[in-house]
């Protein structure tokens, strides 16, 4: 990734200026960061259409990643993040008008201690991040006409960004949102501070789904004008995954080992289908770490019967595990999440044409139908999941039908060449209004 694709918009473009994206990340572009997933693939497109790219990660360790040519990184706020402990994350909000007025508008924050805190780390962090940025743009000297400024995802870092705008009142700034920062009930209680104030203070919010969209717009409508649907998307492979061709029924799963994936569950399922399949062979693969990972491991073992065998491989890079799908036979891929936005993992698997079992939950109706696989209830049981294995195990003829729905379905809605080329003229097109 160390060139700039060639842009037609860019050259023929006539502008006496020079155009700029200030990108805010957490861990992006270190080499371990998991945002590599999502805006590794974005950026040589929008590097098409801005002539200077910098990124701005609030924590970096490791090696930096390849990038295109023209874009650079600055760490300072990182380390500046770094110095802040707990006592000036708590100051910052104490001194915030935005801290009390919150407290006004929503009195309950008084009876749940959880929200409380929130709201003060919430506060405290963004009005860090307006300190910071007010620096960083006079001693650069950073013309906020001609640059936008982009956090990755709807946290206090856009919150933060939007309260420049006292300062810098022709400030353009836009904002993603995925899963953890739109859903509110991923939360206990299920509160996210300030969101009428981040919400008026951007000038564009993209939501990766319709069901994201669908969600604020609901709870927010005054912000209706605001809010884009901006789907995220994934390369076209150089190859379609193949079906098991003996007696083993191949599943695969790929997510981070926590609560809310419910892997545990999805290991349940799996053991129940080879407890009612006894003729059956069931191999089960599952890509992403996490503190339960050797737990689950030896839960397989004890678990499993004979005809089952339970395989957690850990975290890998994409490109390992798109390998694995080259070249191993996959009967399908499931998810139980218990919610979710839109996984890249399952946007992977229908690239290579693997036919999905997924939770109705967040975004997932929206790339997973009976077109291209089986959606389950928000919460099944581990005999509804082997039902599930098994209507794809019993019609063959049905299956195949389903890896086919998949390569249709990433082609009209996770194609990354359209998806983030769309995305990147839509924003570069804000700033000639």
């Amino acid at each position: 990734m160390g060139q700039t694709l060639a842009s037609p918009d860019r050259i023929q473009k006539k502008k006496d200026c020079i155009l700029k994206l200030v990108i805010f990340t957490q861990t992006y572009p270190s080499i371990s960061s998991p945002e590599q997933t999502f805006i590794g693939r974005e950026l040589p497109y929008l590097s098409q259409h801005f002539d200077k790219i910098t990124i701005i990660p609030q924590k970096s360790s490791g090696k930096q990643l390849a990038l295109p040519n023209n874009v650079s990184v600055e760490y300072q706020f990182s380390v500046f993040y770094k110095k802040q402990g707990i006592l000036s994350i708590i100051l910052n909000a104490l001194l915030s008008s935005y801290f009390y007025k919150e407290l006004r508008q929503r009195p309950s924050i008084f009876l749940h201690p959880q929200m409380f805190l929130r709201l003060i780390k919430f506060v405290g962090d963004a009005e860090l991040t307006k300190k910071w940025t007010i620096n960083w743009l006079k001693e650069e000297g950073v013309n906020t006409k001609d640059t936008l400024f982009y956090s990755y995802w709807f946290t206090q870092i856009a919150m933060g960004l939007g309260l420049l705008k006292e300062h810098f009142s022709n400030m353009k700034i836009i904002s993603r949102a995925h899963g953890y920062d739109v859903y509110e009930e991923r939360y206990t209680p299920p509160y996210w501070p300030l969101r009428h104030q981040a919400l008026g203070d951007l000038n564009k919010l993209f939501l990766i789904s319709q069901n994201a969209k669908k969600y604020i717009q609901n709870r927010y409508p005054n912000f209706s004008d605001k809010l884009i649907v901006a789907r995220l998307g994934v390369e076209k492979p150089n190859f379609i995954t193949t079906s098991s061709s003996d007696n083993i029924f191949r599943i695969v799963s790929c997510s981070s080992i926590v609560p809310l994936k419910r892997i545990e569950l999805l290991l349940e399922g799996v053991a129940k289908s080879a407890d009612q399949r006894p003729n059956r062979f069931f191999e089960w693969h599952h890509f992403g770490g996490g503190k339960e990972k050797e737990l689950l491991q030896e839960k397989a073992k004890k678990l499993f019967p004979s005809n089952a065998k339970g395989i957690l491989l850990g975290f890998l890079p994409n490109e390992r595990i798109l390998a694995f799908y080259k070249e191993n036979p996959i009967d399908i891929f499931i998810n139980v999440s218990e919610t979710e936005g839109v996984p890249v993992s399952i946007m992977e698997a229908i690239s290579c044409g693997i036919p999905i079992i997924a939770t109705n939950v967040g975004g997932n109706p929206e790339i997973v139908s009976d077109k291209n696989g089986i959606l389950l209830k928000q919460n099944p049981t581990p005999t509804e999941i082997a039902h599930a294995f098994f209507e794809i195990i019993d019609n063959p003829d049905l299956a195949l039908e389903k890896r086919k729905g998949s390569l249709k379905v990433w082609s009209e809605k996770y194609d990354a060449s359209k998806n983030f080329s769309n995305f990147a003229h839509q924003i570069a097109s804000l700033m000639d209004k």
